[in-house]
């Protein structure tokens, strides 16, 4: 359903590209297109089908495309609010339309690529309804590892980055 481990692909980036990505963007591109599972869980336990499928349109690139478009138009809106946040974590962020899209689609599309090799309803290339990238289930626990890893190296190196700014 929901993985916070994905959050590790996006703080790496942000840990190791801020000149070129928003924090921000990658963060909810990370995660944003989970809450399409949540519903669909919940619509599936409703029906009683718990084996339905519980990945949708927005776990393919379509998806990640008009996900990240919207996602632009919301953190643009909450621009005001993020850029006092940013500031008092010490993240100096920019805002332009094309950084938060580029920002939320390839978070994006790293989610849907690691849920891909996991997932058999995972469909990339939707509307085609086939998963060329599917390894096997038993990967899933390990990969979960390794973006919680990621996680926590890239929170270190963030946090690292803020102390030497705050020191200067």
């Amino acid at each position: 359903m929901f993985s916070p481990t994905h959050f590790g692909t996006g703080l790496l980036l942000g840990a190791l590209g801020p000149a070129f990505f928003n924090f921000w963007a990658l963060l909810a591109g990370s995660v944003a297109m989970d809450f399409e599972n949540i519903f669909l869980v919940s619509i599936n336990k409703i029906t009683g089908c718990p084996n339905c499928f519980h990945h949708g349109f927005f776990h393919s690139i379509l998806g990640a495309i008009l996900g990240s478009l919207i996602l632009s138009f919301v953190i643009l809106k909450l621009k005001p609010v993020l850029e006092k946040i940013s500031l008092s974590l010490k993240i100096k962020q920019s805002f332009p339309f094309k950084t938060l899209f580029l920002s939320s689609f390839l978070a994006w599309l790293a989610h849907i690529g690691f849920d891909s090799l996991v997932h058999r309803d995972v469909f990339l290339f939707w509307p085609i309804k086939t998963n060329p990238f599917l390894i096997s289930w038993t990967l899933y626990w390990p990969l979960s590892f390794v973006l919680a890893a990621i996680g926590t190296v890239s929170l270190t190196i963030l946090a690292i980055r803020m102390i030497k700014y705050k020191e200067n």
